[in-house]
């Protein structure tokens, strides 16, 4: 039993895991606290933009030969976006919900373009399309999110929490699906590609 329960681990793919698992903290956040989060995720974001770009500015200062002007421009704006996040969340925030529509509609691009990939590799119909209706699902609700339909941007904060949830959700179920297709093939013998 050990032995199954340390390939199947061993199998899981760590980023989609970890991946999953902060869209689900992040779903639960939104659903659960719609109000502060918005607010709050400005203030982080702006403290991590202000302190990658000084960072990264010190670094450039520093290096061999100097800055490049290229570099100075881009951390400039970093910085610039990282203040304007701490001092007008409030003005901030209305992107940040089309940001996060947007990184939906994206990580539905991608489970779509997993699905043509199972298919080609005969994975079987479950498969490709479970991953096609998430990625299909996914790409609804950015949209939703992004044109924003609801008339309080607390029940849009709800509606995306419940949306990151679903990602999470899904693309947990799609690693742990993989893992236990990779240990079935290696107790059969078979060489597969995940």
């Amino acid at each position: 039993m050990k032995g199954k329960i340390k390939k199947f681990f061993s199998n899981l793919d760590l980023r989609e895991v970890a991946n999953a698992v902060l869209l689900l903290v992040l779903g639960v956040l939104f659903a659960a606290f719609p109000a502060g989060m918005l607010q709050t995720l400005c203030y982080v974001a702006g403290a991590f933009a202000l302190l990658w770009g000084v960072l990264r500015l010190i670094l450039c200062l520093r290096a061999e030969g100097g800055a490049h002007v290229y570099d100075v421009v881009i951390c400039a704006a970093v910085m610039v976006a990282g203040v304007m996040l701490l001092i007008a969340p409030a003005f901030v925030s209305e992107f940040i919900a089309v940001l996060l529509g947007v990184l939906l509609i994206l990580d539905s691009v991608f489970k779509i373009t997993e699905s043509r990939e199972l298919y080609k590799l005969n994975r079987g119909a479950a498969e490709w399309l479970a991953a096609a209706i998430t990625g299909g699902v996914c790409a609804v609700l950015g949209i939703i999110i992004i044109f924003n339909p609801f008339g309080t941007t607390r029940v849009l904060m709800i509606f995306v929490g419940v949306s990151l949830l679903l990602d999470a959700a899904c693309s947990m179920a799609a690693c742990v699906c993989s893992a236990v297709r990779a240990c079935r093939a290696k107790d059969e013998g078979e060489v597969i590609d995940v």
